[in-house]
């Protein structure tokens, strides 16, 4: 008796192991992703030389605490989240989004002296701009919207400039993850575009 039972609890085991592994082995590949900036979208040939003579300070970037994950995050109601547990950000999205800005403003100020925080204080800054994205949200297959409250400081001083909210909508054109990340990458675009021509009328 005591053997059948060992028996049929042998099976029973080897039964669940064959089950997880199964399991394990149908469970979908996780795929990376990235934010793209304006060097990836424009030829080098046309991309403005540097000039050099303006320097910008970019403080972190403030992002929503639920976006702060390795997980895509889309909205798919009034109040409710979803998370792809296999569609996830290369690394820390704060972090894609602050080098993501440097390189444009750098790319649409003309000059090679943009630099995240912290930089080298023996080396003063013209401007400082600090960017808090208040939202960031992706319908999925149907658009991205971004709102940010941003402000330009004089760098030395510190003093306050200029204070603006922005808010850019592009479509989600496209399947897949892939074309979030570009709609997201666009909205991007979108206000670094608007902070740097703010930039160049206060230095005019």
């Amino acid at each position: 008796m005591r053997k059948c039972s060992l028996f049929l609890s042998l099976n029973c085991i080897f039964i669940v192991l064959l089950i997880s592994a199964a399991g394990c082995r149908s469970s979908p590949p996780v795929k990376f992703y990235t934010l793209t900036t304006l060097s990836d979208e424009i030829p080098t040939q046309q991309v403005p030389a540097a000039s050099g003579h303006l320097s910008i300070g970019i403080d972190p970037v403030n992002i929503p605490d639920y976006l702060d994950r390795p997980q895509i995050v889309t909205r798919s109601g009034m109040n409710e989240l979803k998370l792809a547990e296999y569609d996830r950000w290369a690394g820390s999205l704060g972090e894609n989004i602050t080098a993501v800005i440097t390189e444009n403003l750098s790319l649409l100020l003309s000059t090679d002296s943009v630099f995240p925080y912290p930089w080298n204080s023996s080396t003063p800054v013209d401007y400082r701009a600090r960017i808090n994205i208040v939202r960031l949200e992706s319908i999925a297959g149907d658009h991205v919207t971004l709102k940010a409250i941003w402000t330009v400081s004089s760098g030395r001083e510190n003093k306050e400039v200029l204070t603006k909210a922005s808010v850019f909508t592009e479509p989600w054109s496209g399947r897949g993850y892939e074309a979030m990340a570009a709609a997201m990458s666009r909205v991007l675009e979108n206000l670094c575009r608007e902070i740097g021509s703010e930039i160049r009328k206060i230095k005019d």
